[in-house]
């Protein structure tokens, strides 16, 4: 008995102490800490990926990660030298969090741009 009252105080404790308002982490878009300004190699590369959807809007709708071949999320973003990159997963919002730079230089942009 006493088991299952430790068990279930420990999973309410967790649960109001992990929620609070505005904090849904699929949602949230937060800038990359980048320390050096972006290469005119990774701008032209952004710029491409960009208008892979015919519009020039700083928003890339495919995965960076999964080397702009998959759609990605308007839930899963994140903000990379003035674009906004939808990734279609959250571990790959983090791979590409972790190394958009290498990501980008990386990823051979499809013909058709």
């Amino acid at each position: 008995m006493k088991r299952v009252f430790f068990l279930a105080a420990a999973t309410l404790s967790i649960a109001v102490l992990g929620c609070s308002e505005n904090t849904d982490p699929a949602t949230t878009t937060e800038p990359l800490a980048t320390t050096e300004p972006a290469s005119e190699a990774t701008l032209v590369a952004l710029q491409k990926a960009d208008l892979l959807d015919g519009t020039e809007d700083h928003v890339i709708e495919k995965c960076y990660v999964c080397k702009l071949g998959m759609d990605g999320s308007d839930q899963i973003t994140c903000e990379v030298h003035g674009y906004t990159a939808h990734l279609c997963s959250e571990a790959c919002r983090n791979h590409f969090e972790a190394s958009s730079d290498e990501v980008i230089a990386s990823t051979e942009i499809p013909e058709g741009s």
